[in-house]
């Protein structure tokens, strides 16, 4: 199964470098994945690479789950009007940030980071 390249991708072109078997084509302006030449790294690589080097981990993903992807939320994310997409592309990505769980790596390396802070300026 080959990988395609959602409305989640924000063209950062990480991936074009990443592809090793140069699947991925831009026109300048939108990017897709060539299915003939996609083979998900199979050959060279444990995963693909197109999805490993993505930052939003949602830009490439199978075909088949793009076929089940979420579309656009609302009417004004494809409307013309450039700011009422980007608040409403805002919105829903602040929706979806604040229903993650977060886990509590973080937090504990902070906590470990100023007890050491501590320790130091007591010494």
């Amino acid at each position: 199964m080959t990988y395609t390249i959602t409305q989640n991708c924000i063209g950062c072109q990480r991936c074009l470098s990443a592809c090793p078997t140069g699947a991925i084509q831009t026109d300048g302006t939108a990017f897709w994945i060539a299915i003939d030449r996609c083979n998900q790294c199979q050959d060279s690589h444990g995963v693909p690479q197109c999805w490993a080097s993505c930052p939003t981990n949602e830009g490439c993903v199978p075909l088949a789950a793009a076929a089940t992807a979420v579309p656009l939320t609302s009417i004004s994310e494809t409307s013309g009007d450039y700011w009422e997409a980007w608040f409403a592309t805002y919105t829903r990505m602040v929706a979806r940030l604040q229903g993650v769980q977060e886990n509590g790596y973080w937090h504990d390396w902070f906590d470990g980071y100023a007890q050491t802070l501590k320790r130091l300026q007591t010494t």
